[in-house]
């Protein structure tokens, strides 16, 4: 009959050998855990990479049936109904004057919160939840202009890759949405 662990244990510390602790297997050494990185949605729109904060985003859904709505932009897909709530839908890669890649079963509608209200917008593929220092992030460099440079926070490199974070207040400016004053704006 083999022992019980209690009667094992209780057979250690009745000899008074010290009993190894968890202290006694970190070797002194000391994992620092960092509390200032930051967590971003990092996705997929036309071969890039590009990320969002997790503060800004409410939930991810597969795409979903819209209506179109005259005299929207060209990016606007139209509005779709998340429970209960009417919201835009906007396709990213068109907003962002990129090619359209042909959806495949990996797109998705990332339903992100500005300034209160929601909107969707439609991706190619969400990737992972990435972590980045403060520190890691780079201002856009001054050679990108125009409208799809106004759209960029921020820029951090991720596992090899280039991560574009966007900025959700440009990118989701409720003027652009109206035909045209969307392409008065684009041609400023």
């Amino acid at each position: 009959m083999a022992p019980r662990n209690d009667d094992l244990w209780q057979a250690l510390v009745r000899v008074g050998e010290p009993l190894a602790t968890e202290e006694d297997y970190e070797h002194g050494y000391a994992r620092e855990v960092r509390q200032d990185l930051q967590r971003y949605l990092a996705f997929r729109v036309s071969g890039e990479t590009y990320g969002l904060p997790i503060a800004e985003l409410g939930e991810i859904t597969k795409p979903f049936e819209t209506t179109p709505v005259p005299r929207t932009a060209e990016f606007v897909i139209g509005i779709g109904n998340v429970r209960g709530s009417v919201i835009p839908i906007v396709d990213l890669a068109r907003r962002l004057r990129l090619p359209v890649q042909p959806r495949t079963g990996l797109a998705r509608v990332l339903i992100v919160n500005r300034a209160g209200e929601p909107y969707g917008l439609l991706v190619d593929e969400v990737r992972e939840v990435v972590q980045i220092a403060p520190e890691a992030l780079e201002a856009p460099p001054g050679a990108i202009a125009g409208p799809k440079g106004a759209f960029i926070a921020a820029l951090a490199r991720h596992a090899g890759e280039i991560v574009i974070v966007l900025d959700l207040v440009t990118l989701l400016e409720p003027r652009d949405f109206v035909r045209g004053a969307a392409i008065a704006r684009a041609r400023a």
